[in-house]
């Protein structure tokens, strides 16, 4: 009998569904970042424009068989934005929502303090992190991707997302 696994992807993984400078502006003083976010190696940060939802998609490649019982997110959400739904896919067409819609997402400190010596390079956060359960359990045999609606105006940044493989014997 086997223990569950968690199984996470790096920020950079994160695909936009709307994008473009209607909806994304500037994030972080960089110009380039309008339209698109700010991908680097700490989180992928967007700015939310006004009046604006966008959906952040989290692809994960998995073996079919696999059983996933709960999802993970690290993020953080300033000035104003929220992160106000979330649901997992299976198969493009096999959708469970994990929260109810349009309620701002709550999390736990995930805090980070870097080494001394390396501090001056990495920016200030307050991540927080979120596990939500998945039931009843999806036995996977497509594709999965965990999705998160974000409300504008402000700033989201993701450090992550995970998802944990549960023990079919358990």
């Amino acid at each position: 009998m086997g223990l569950p696994q968690e199984l996470w992807l790096a920020p950079a993984a994160v695909q936009l569904q709307e994008s473009g400078a209607d909806w994304i502006d500037v994030v972080d003083d960089q110009p380039w970042s309008q339209g698109r976010g700010f991908h680097r190696g700490f989180s992928s940060s967007f700015r939310i424009r006004p009046d604006r939802k966008i959906w952040f998609h989290f692809p994960f490649q998995l073996p079919a068989g696999s059983l996933i019982d709960q999802v993970s997110l690290l993020w953080e959400a300033e000035e104003g934005a929220i992160l106000s739904w979330v649901c997992v896919h299976h198969g493009g067409m096999e959708r469970q929502h994990l929260c109810p819609p349009n309620q701002p997402l709550t999390g736990t400190p995930e805090p980070f303090d870097p080494p001394e010596m390396w501090r001056h390079y990495y920016p200030a956060c307050n991540r927080l992190r979120t596990d939500l359960p998945v039931s009843p359990a999806i036995a996977t045999r497509f594709g999965f991707q965990l999705c998160v609606q974000a409300d504008g105006p402000g700033i989201v940044r993701f450090y992550g997302a995970g998802l944990r493989l549960a023990n079919p014997d358990a």
